[in-house]
């Protein structure tokens, strides 16, 4: 596990140490709870391609996490409508060489997380990798690209 993994079980955990989540309270993720979630944009997690690029790595699933130099260009919360808590996550870098690195985090039953990432050489790569959801057109227009075409 690496770092930010570390540091979200960890915080998962101190909540429920401080009574801040009842973890017996927390239920299964539902469509509905996806369609009336809240979407955020998170600017302040991400860096201007004019800076330096920095050492990223991006968590997979049963798989190598993915390192690379480069800039997160995106990143945008789908959070529960009723208590805030996260649902999904989707972030966008771009890496030094000009490829692109997707990451999409699900949360499944319980605050079990489930990590998937690819590398893509363009964002056709990165609109077939994040669909045509809700969470990606948020993506889409954050990030300043054309959307998919229906």
């Amino acid at each position: 596990m690496n770092q930010q993994g570390i540091a979200m079980k960890l915080f998962d955990t101190l909540q429920q140490l401080l009574g801040m989540q009842d973890k017996g309270s927390l239920h299964a993720v539902t469509e509905q709870d996806h369609q009336q979630a809240l979407i955020k944009e998170r600017a302040d997690l991400c860096q201007s391609l004019d800076a330096d690029p920095v050492e990223q790595t991006v968590s997979r699933d049963n798989a190598r996490d993915i390192i690379f130099l480069g800039w997160q260009i995106a990143n945008v919360e789908e959070r529960h409508a009723k208590d805030n808590r996260r649902l999904a996550y989707l972030k966008l870098f771009r890496t030094r060489s000009d490829k692109y690195v997707c990451q999409r985090m699900t949360l499944i039953d319980d605050e079990e997380k489930h990590y998937q990432a690819v590398t893509v050489d363009d964002m056709d790569g990165v609109r077939q990798f994040f669909g045509d959801d809700r969470l990606a057109q948020a993506l889409y227009q954050f990030a300043g690209v054309a959307t998919p075409a229906h």
